[in-house]
């Protein structure tokens, strides 16, 4: 089986290039405690919908699970502005931005770069701006639209063919997506079990920081063969 050489790498941004999902965690609940006075479960909430729904769409969900009724548009706005302000503050503080030389290197030899979160698209290109890493990239993407929208978005507007593109990402929601995209994926996960668990799903290879990523496993087919043959890159 013949591989397609890899033109296109995209990373995702919360805890995969920026160390933040337990900041915007803190974020959404100190808003929705202060909104509601309810703390309990929030956070649970939250984690629960990682990688899988839109800025808006959590706010939708945990309010009416948690509060028991459809929130207003106009409460939903208000809680969006809220933790954006909070998130871009958090973000300009830029922190634990994770491994900038990969980036260097990764932009030497591939065609194309792209950072893609489902935070909304105009507070990550703020905060990339701030903390240096826009220029690494040739297009930033982001919320409300969904992360499948966006990789249709890359394929079609830059002429690559699905194999020709690996994604990096951190969540299930991550992996499942790109893999249903036809992409290749790397999960990054701190523990064992999660990442055996992104293997499951469907990960090419899974590390535990980005930093110890090894250009091979983007750029050379060789790596991919050898994987299709059941041997494991440690």
């Amino acid at each position: 089986m013949k591989l397609a050489k890899i033109k296109a790498v995209g990373f995702d941004f919360d805890d995969t290039l920026v160390m933040s999902e337990k900041e915007k965690e803190n974020i959404f609940t100190e808003i929705f405690t202060a909104k509601y006075g309810i703390k309990k479960d929030v956070r649970k909430g939250y984690q629960s919908l990682r990688g899988n729904a839109n800025r808006r769409e959590k706010i939708e969900l945990i309010i009416k699970k948690l509060v028991g009724r459809k929130p207003s548009k106009k409460e939903v706005n208000e809680f969006y502005s809220a933790f954006s302000a909070g998130y871009r503050y958090k973000m300009f503080l830029c922190p634990l931005v994770q491994c900038t030389n990969i980036l260097k290197e990764v932009k030497k030899q591939t065609e194309f770069m792209f950072l893609l979160s489902l935070e909304e698209k105009r507070d990550v290109v703020a905060s990339a701006r701030k903390c240096g890493l826009d220029a690494y990239f040739d297009e930033i993407l982001g919320g409300p639209k969904p992360k499948a929208e966006n990789f249709k978005h890359i394929v079609k507007k830059h002429g690559f063919k699905p194999d020709e593109v690996i994604y990096i990402g951190d969540s299930k929601g991550d992996i499942i997506t790109a893999k249903k995209m036809g992409f290749r994926a790397i999960g990054i996960q701190k523990n064992t079990t999660s990442q055996n668990l992104l293997k499951q799903l469907g990960a090419d290879f899974t590390f535990s920081k980005l930093c110890y990523l090894q250009l091979d496993h983007l750029t050379h087919e060789h790596t991919y063969k050898k994987k299709l043959k059941g041997v494991e890159d440690k």
